[in-house]
């Protein structure tokens, strides 16, 4: 991939795209003659300096969004627990259908072995909840938001994760043996920022 590709990418969630592709329009006909670390070493820099930016612009306006997004993230995971729920335990009753009232019986009968059907397994219920509450659920925000903070996905990542932590804290998503703790909201942030990263390049696919 050319860099400056990978450099307009990193400053479009920091700045409008047509401002992010010029900036790096201007430092690529300096980087010639600079090189190649002058050249990130500036782009970095532009990066931090818009970000700060960014903040400062428009503060509030990502801490409410950051904060209502939360309770989205809230029911968003008890639905998509629920369901990962019911299809495990469907898959879980089918298969016991299948080895106690099919022709597996018989044979089961025929080679006298003792087949005791166990509950779903506690592991399994952690293991949805595990994928639902760090996984899927974060990526769904992440798409959800994307069309709403162009030019903004990192701030907004960043004052989510600040949020979300506090969030964490005095209004809890806790499900059975797991919960969304601030220790894993790093992990569930770039969960978040990956989904919005799928919804651009989705977006730009179609365009």
């Amino acid at each position: 991939m050319r860099r400056d590709r990978v450099a307009e990418a990193l400053l479009s969630l920091v700045a409008p795209a047509d401002h992010a592709a010029s900036t790096v329009g201007d430092l690529m006909e300096e980087a010639d003659a600079r090189g190649r670390l002058w050249f990130w070493q500036s782009v970095v820099r532009v990066a931090l300096s818009l970000l700060a930016r960014d903040l400062l612009a428009a503060p509030l306006a990502m801490v409410a969004a950051s904060a209502f997004t939360w309770f989205l993230y809230m029911g968003l995971c008890l639905v998509l627990g629920l369901g990962g729920y019911v299809v495990v335990t469907l898959i879980w009753g089918g298969a016991y259908i299948l080895a106690h009232h099919t022709g597996l019986e018989l044979l089961v009968d025929l080679l006298r072995l003792r087949f005791d059907w166990p509950p779903i397994p506690a592991w399994m219920t952690y293991a949805i909840q595990a994928v639902v509450l760090f996984a899927i659920a974060p990526l769904q925000i992440g798409r959800s938001s994307a069309p709403h903070f162009r030019g903004h996905e990192l701030s907004l990542v960043l004052v989510m994760l600040l949020i979300w932590s506090a969030m964490a804290v005095f209004a809890p998503i806790v499900g059975i043996g797991i919960a969304a703790t601030p220790r894993t909201m790093p992990v569930i942030a770039t969960f978040v920022l990956l989904g919005i990263l799928m919804e651009r390049h989705r977006a730009a696919s179609t365009s």
